[in-house]
Formats: structure tokens, C-alpha cells, sequence
């Protein structure tokens, strides 16, 4: 198997998304016998914000992937010239 670096931004990101839907879903069932409506469309709109959460921190993880997969993969271009050619040998007579 591949060793995949992790990159820090992303793990936190994840952590966060899945402590925001644990506790805003615990957050929504106490308050349940009081707010019934509110606090279902209190899970809805956790889990979606979880979810959006945790995309990004996908997409920066997937983002250090292609960094990493990347790195070195460009060879710098040289061109080789003469000493002695000129900006005038390169411009067309008229």
C-alpha cells in the first residue's frame, strides 16, 4: 500500500465535521420535546454543514495528493542559444 501523507488543514477539518454532526445532533434530540419541527430541521441543517465540512477537507487533502504526485515531475526547459546570436538574427528581413 502507498504511504499517504496527511495534510494538517484536512484531518482538522474532518475532526471538526464529525464533532459539529455528533453534537448538533445530540444538541437537536434534547431540545426535541420542546421545539419538534425546529429541531428536526436543526439535524437537517447539521448534517448538511457536516457534510460540506467534510468535503473540504477532502478537497484539500486531494489537492496535497496531486501536490505531492507533482513534485519534480516538471523538468525545467532550457534553451540552448549561441554567445554570440543577437535579437537581430531572430527578426525577419523586410
Amino acid at each position: 500500500m502507498k504511504n499517504r501523507s496527511s495534510n494538517t488543514v484536512a484531518v482538522i477539518m474532518w475532526v471538526y465535521a464529525i464533532v459539529n454532526a455528533v453534537v448538533g445532533i445530540i444538541f437537536a434530540c434534547s431540545m426535541y420535546d420542546t421545539y419538534e419541527v425546529l429541531s428536526i430541521l436543526f439535524i437537517a441543517v447539521t448534517v448538511v454543514f457536516s457534510f460540506g465540512i467534510y468535503a473540504v477537507g477532502e478537497i484539500i487533502q486531494l489537492l496535497q495528493d496531486i501536490k505531492d504526485n507533482t513534485n519534480g515531475a516538471i523538468q525545467p526547459i532550457t534553451l540552448s542559444q549561441k554567445q554570440s546570436s543577437s535579437v537581430d538574427d531572430d527578426l525577419p528581413s523586410i
